[in-house]
């Protein structure tokens, strides 16, 4: 290695916004943002903007997300990324998160399963992947600043498992450690993360990273097992990493380890520098390759969520669209996934290639929650005359752009109010109206459910037009299904009361109890009975598709391997998703009632049958208890179908192991009380929100520190300020300037330091904390 002491200090930082070493990284996951230090979020490269994780999760095509990384790999090299910051896997706790777009499910073994497809072939083709957030990190709501404070049991068998499976299977070059706190330790400080679980455990032998100013106490965070801080903290950690080195052998070691990691992925993952030109254009060829295969992947992953016979429309001529998001489709979510793309199909010509006659109406502004009575006017009366002409209608609506963004989490789970009293007054003129639905992740789907048809798109690409009107027109069988449970209110979910700002939760915001536990989406919804409006794993097609002859067989190594006959009935060709789940013994044990452990997706031609193979991994039959995973002993249930609820063939089969030990059983509920919660939970509590003067340091935000620092006061009057400027015109709703001004003030100020480009010096920070712990 032959690096001086000094040098050696230098590497574990960051250079500029985004390099490691020599290599160039860049925002994912689901399309390249490249761009110039100091640019604003937005400002990236033009670059293919495939579906986000939200949407592609509900193709359940392992291949097809594999062809995807492929594309994305293709594009960072010409953009000259050696690493995409991408996936992301963090667990859908709570419909309301802000980032849920980019994640794939609410399920740990379906998005392993998702993201390993995606690591493996990125990196079959020489580019490197970043699996993040880990861990713990399910939500936006202070996000630097919150403990998130997780049973064992929740932990392995919930929280960490996608990231168990992929690290596993697939390797991925780096890990990026999360913003927030885990069980009372920054997971970039949390040996117990990052070398006990993540090194010895599993194995890993990559690079760990931070995320993008989540490292303050860079010593602590060598010693824990991370190798970099991103992005380049300008010094301001240069002292206290060189001071702890030149006083401690063994961190000397610890540094010296962490270094050989940069070096080894500066090896792997150096860009070709044959050409020295700058490489800030994606060839024309790829580009359109990958125009076609984001189309692609948008159509399998669209779901068809209702359809009492409205769907398809293969004998129209005329249709009339309503609603501003037929005019500018929400494609992707806002923050640092944003990709810049030239090439957004449009509805309108894209019915139009077809040879449909297109009426327009919008109804509504994406902008605004405000209702707009001369554009509902004008929308009735083209849904009148529409109703008078037998000319099918379709309702574009959803969750807009200022609904859901990184860094904060969505307020309301419900339907705009905009487009709620449009279309309850659409549907007393026409009952015959389908609703074409966008969203990164679930809302309230009680009137969009009214309609004849609910196609859901979540949040699928540049292509999502094109996609979507070939579904429409019949042209393309839909067989997404969905990767999470829509609940029917938000006070249905689990970690209800536990999150965000909701209820008592609002009060201590740094202080999260999970006391859903093990209980997440269907885990809960199925095991306690609870009705959701769609249920895990659901979505229609335009044919049918019958299972039988199911065979098991329990093979020497605890395996499992499964068998059925799978045949397409219908008279359309389509692709069906069969579900595997593993039904536990029956019992008051605090476990769930079923939980998937296979899945496979299947294309038929009509009156074609197949026979499904797939195996199922000893973890199937397994709980985490007394230190690691055990099987547990029981007659199990393993049952194949078309979602968690819709069951097609099942048969059991006994397995032997030790008994479930745990002090809760399923009757004491959940969410659990604190007294239950007590018994799993075996770190000490925090109180981050209730801190006073003299418990302040940089690892605190403005927002923490301003009851009791006029300095901190004054800067978030500033940061407000800065942020209004440097968007203008942009709307505070805008999300990239609510990701922005969030990060100011609710992000630690060390980060707000080293990431404002020389306007905010340390000691100026430092004056601040010193000001909030003085009570002045």
């Amino acid at each position: 290695m032959g690096k001086s002491l000094e040098e050696m200090c230098r590497a574990v930082t960051g250079h500029g916004a985004w390099h490691i070493g020599e290599i160039q990284v860049a925002d994912g996951p689901h399309g390249i943002r490249a761009q110039e230090d100091g640019a604003k979020n937005n400002n990236s490269y033009e670059a293919t903007c495939f579906p986000t994780a939200s949407s592609i999760a509900c193709s359940w095509n392992v291949d097809l997300i594999g062809k995807m990384a492929q594309g994305l790999a293709q594009e960072a090299k010409a953009l000259g990324v050696s690493v995409v910051l991408g996936p992301g896997i963090n667990i859908k706790r709570s419909p309301l998160c802000g980032r849920n777009f980019e994640y794939f499910s609410e399920d740990p073994f379906l998005a392993g399963e998702l993201a390993s497809a995606y690591i493996l072939a990125m990196q079959k083709c020489g580019v490197g992947t970043s699996l993040k957030h880990f861990a713990g990190n399910s939500q936006e709501t202070h996000r630097m600043t919150s403990n998130s404070m997780i049973d064992d049991r929740a932990l392995h068998e919930i929280y960490l498992s996608a990231f168990e499976i992929a690290v596993k299977q697939a390797k991925p070059a780096t890990v990026m450690a999360s913003y927030n706190y885990l069980n009372g330790v920054p997971a970039c400080e949390n040996a117990q993360l990052l070398t006990d679980i993540l090194r010895k455990r599993w194995k890993y032998e990559g690079l760990v990273m931070s995320d993008w100013g989540a490292c303050v106490d860079l010593p602590v965070c060598i010693a824990a097992g991370m190798d970099v801080e991103m992005p380049d903290s300008l010094g301001n950690h240069y002292d206290d990493i060189l001071q702890a080195a030149e006083h401690d052998a063994s961190f000397v070691k610890k540094l010296q380890v962490a270094v050989e990691r940069i070096e080894r992925l500066n090896a792997c993952y150096k860009s070709d520098g044959s050409s020295n030109a700058k490489k800030n254009r994606i060839p024309e060829r790829i580009r359109e390759q990958n125009h076609s295969l984001a189309e692609q992947i948008a159509q399998e992953s669209a779901v068809l969520l209702k359809n009492d016979g409205f769907l398809p429309l293969t004998e129209e001529k005329e249709i009339l669209l309503i609603g501003d998001l037929a005019r500018q489709p929400r494609i992707q979510g806002g923050g640092s996934s944003h990709i810049h793309t030239d090439r957004i199909d449009s509805f309108v010509e894209q019915f139009q290639k077809y040879g449909v006659k297109v009426r327009f109406a919008r109804g509504y502004k994406n902008a605004s929650y405000k209702r707009n009575k001369r554009l509902e006017k004008q929308a009735i009366d083209e849904v009148r005359e529409a109703k008078e002409h037998n000319i099918p209608v379709l309702f574009f609506g959803g969750l807009t752009d200022i609904a859901e963004g990184e860094g904060y989490d969505r307020e309301s789970f419900q339907l705009p109010d905009n487009q709620t009293a449009l279309l309850e007054q659409l549907l007393e003129v026409n009952e015959q109206i389908g609703f074409i639905s966008f969203s990164g992740s679930p809302y309230d789907m009680e009137l969009p459910s009214k309609c004849k048809a609910l196609l859901h798109l979540y949040l699928g690409g540049e292509a999502v037009a094109a996609a979507c009107v070939r579904i429409i027109l019949g042209l393309t069988n839909p067989s997404g299904k969905l990767a999470e449970s829509i609940p029917y209110s938000e006070k249905d979910v689990p970690s209800y009361g536990y999150f965000g700002r909701q209820e008592e939760q609002k009060n201590h915001l740094d202080d999260v109890t999970y006391r859903e536990s093990i209980f997440v989406g269907y885990r809960y919804y199925q095991t306690f009975e609870v009705p959701v409006r769609y249920c895990f794993g659901h979505g229609l097609s335009y044919t049918q598709f019958l299972y039988s002859n199911l065979q098991i067989r329990k093979e020497p190594d605890g395996k499992v391997h499964i068998a059925f006959r799978l045949e397409n009935t219908g008279a359309a060709a389509g692709s069906e998703v069969s579900e595997v789940y593993v039904k536990n013994p029956d019992s008051d044990a605090f476990r769930a009632t079923k939980e998937l452990r296979g899945f496979v997706k299947t294309f038929l031609h009509p009156g074609e049958k197949k026979t499904v193979e797939l195996m199922l991994e000893e973890r199937a039959f397994m709980v985490y208890q007394n230190g690691d995973f055990q099987t547990i002993d029981g007659i199990y249930e393993i049952q194949v179908g078309a979602s968690v609820q819709d069951i097609r063939v099942s048969g059991k089969i006994e397995v032997t192991g030790a008994d479930l030990s745990s002090p809760l059983r399923k009757s004491n509920g959940v969410p659990l009380s604190e007294e239950d919660f007590d018994m799993v939970y075996k770190y000490p509590y925090t109180h981050f929100s209730d801190q006073k003067p003299g418990e302040f340091t940089t690892k605190n935000s403005l927002v923490q520190m301003q009851p009791y620092s006029k300095l901190a006061r004054k800067w978030i009057r500033i940061g407000k300020l800065l942020a209004k400027l440097m968007y203008f015109p942009k709307s505070a709703k805008d999300p990239e300037v609510r990701m922005m001004l969030e990060g100011i003030l609710e992000g630690n100020i060390d980060s707000v330091c080293n990431q404002s480009g020389g306007i905010v010096k340390k000691k100026t920070i430092m004056k601040i904390v010193e000001s909030a712990n003085k009570g002045v």
